[in-house]
């Protein structure tokens, strides 16, 4: 049991650490990309009064959710869901290099931060040993 609390436990650090760095690229990066990442991607249900707000907490969520949406495209529920805005942000052409900087920053930052609290919620499972 111990084996496996070792590598829980080295995996959520692993995964914190690189949540943590990556947070502070992307909360730089978003102050100067939000503005083109809304004119392509916050068409319809991804866009509307929420693109008012420009500050930090705020830019770098929806940021993150236009990665998540452009990862998981392919998916039958992101399908089902944001088909009319898929279609929008197709018919808009962003450029690949913002497609490309949502995906792998945003989407991984978020996704480190899943595992990180997957993998601490996990730890709790196991009992206590002294």
């Amino acid at each position: 049991m111990e084996l496996i609390e070792t590598i829980v436990i080295f995996s959520g650090s692993f995964f914190g650490l690189v949540g943590f760095g990556l947070t502070l690229i992307t909360m730089v990066v978003s102050l100067f990309k939000i503005d083109e990442a809304d004119e392509y991607y916050g068409v319809g249900r991804l866009g509307g009064e929420r693109l008012c707000l420009k500050g930090l907490p705020f830019s770098q969520g929806r940021m993150a959710e236009y990665g998540m949406v452009i990862l998981f495209s392919n998916t039958r529920y992101v399908q089902k869901r944001y088909a009319r805005e898929l279609a929008q942000i197709a018919v808009n052409d962003p450029p690949r290099r913002l497609e490309r900087l949502l995906v792998w920053l945003y989407a991984t930052w978020f996704l480190c931060g899943v595992m990180f609290l997957l993998l601490g919620g996990l730890l709790m499972l196991f009992p206590e040993t002294l």
